[in-house]
């Protein structure tokens, strides 16, 4: 390849990588931008207490789990 050929392959690779560059901290900067609006809506809920069952009393799981439990048996 002639030099004159190489020199504007680099040309255009060079171009080439500014321009993902440019698109890809555009994008970031739209993604952070749109973090910093919903972030504020976004409501600390507390977590709730977990059940400690009694001394000899056993865990009973709720309707949800039996079907899963249902749904696995072989």
């Amino acid at each position: 390849m002639s030099d004159h050929k190489l020199a504007m392959s680099n040309d255009k690779r060079n171009a080439d990588l500014k321009r993902r560059g440019f698109l890809l901290a555009g994008s970031v900067g739209a993604v952070g931008a749109a973090a910093v609006v919903v972030a504020p809506s976004i409501k600390q809920v507390p977590a709730a207490a977990a059940k400690v069952p009694a001394p000899g009393e056993r865990y009973v799981g709720g309707e949800r789990a039996q079907q899963y439990y249902d749904t696995t048996r072989v």
